[in-house]
């Protein structure tokens, strides 16, 4: 429950984007008597929509008979847009200063609720309620990696130094190899016989990260002189976006193609 000022408290709702905010207030108003005169508020319960980035009042009390409060029961303000996310915030305005009250970010079918015990809740496009466990780590703490009051999003994940950044399998047909399976990978380069270059979507921060590669021998018979990889990166060839890895016979050294390379790349972007 908020309890407003007659004559002076407003309730406005500012909306940070053109999404379909839809707005239900249930609200009475009471005087200090014993026992209190009680009444409705007209105007209120479904309000319209707010469609536009704006300030929109949805509690005016300057109607309102001195001596009176106005209590605000609950309200809701549900993000009816396909896509829209929308920064949404509910404040109180005297005339004078603004107190936010809630600010949320509500994304496509999500929902923000003022309950009559005063909680406000945040529920998400299924209907669940966010938990209460503080706020996102950004990129800066993820990197950093000691923080243990933040929780991790998808996103955070990537963040971390020690997630995998990108990886490929890159199976050979005939001798050109294939995008078979990847991550944070846009492609790869087909630089000759025992060298491919994947290339990375997302660019490292610089070129100092680490890389593990590893190629499939493309037979099971195997004799000194026939099918002992080894694989190693070309000197000099890693940058922010892509680097080459070439494979040898261990035997005498010779150029080869793997029937299969796998790589991972471990490090800042």
């Amino acid at each position: 429950m908020l309890i407003l000022r007659a004559n002076l408290d407003d309730l406005e709702v500012i909306t940070a984007s053109s999404a379909d905010i839809e707005v239900n207030i249930s609200a009475i108003i009471a005087n200090s008597s014993t026992p209190p005169a009680v009444d409705s508020i007209m105007n209120l319960g479904t309000l319209a929509s707010i469609t536009s980035n704006t300030t929109t009042p949805v509690v005016d009390t300057s109607a309102i008979t001195d001596g009176y409060n106005v209590n605000v029961k609950d309200m809701s303000l549900f993000n009816n847009h396909a896509t829209q996310s929308c920064v949404t915030t509910v404040q109180s305005n005297d005339g004078t200063r603004t107190t936010v009250l809630a600010k949320v970010t509500l994304l496509a079918g999500e929902m923000l609720k003022l309950t009559q015990t005063g909680v406000w809740l945040h529920y998400d496009v299924n209907g669940g309620i966010y938990p209460s466990v503080g706020n996102a780590a950004s990129q800066a703490e993820m990197e950093a990696g000691t923080a243990t009051d933040r929780y991790v999003t998808p996103q955070g994940v990537n963040w971390h130094p020690g997630t995998c950044k990108a990886w490929g399998k890159h199976a050979n047909s005939g001798t050109v190899p294939q995008m078979t399976a990847t991550w944070n990978t846009t492609s790869v380069t087909d630089n000759g016989v025992n060298r491919i270059a994947p290339v990375i979507a997302t660019d490292f921060s610089s070129a100092n990260y680490a890389i593990s590669c590893m190629a499939e021998a493309a037979t099971t018979t195997y004799s000194a002189t026939t099918t002992s990889l080894i694989t190693c990166i070309r000197t000099a060839t890693p940058t922010v976006t892509t680097f080459e890895i070439n494979v040898l016979e261990i035997d005498i050294g010779s150029a080869t193609d793997a029937a299969a390379w796998y790589w991972t790349a471990h490090g800042d972007q």
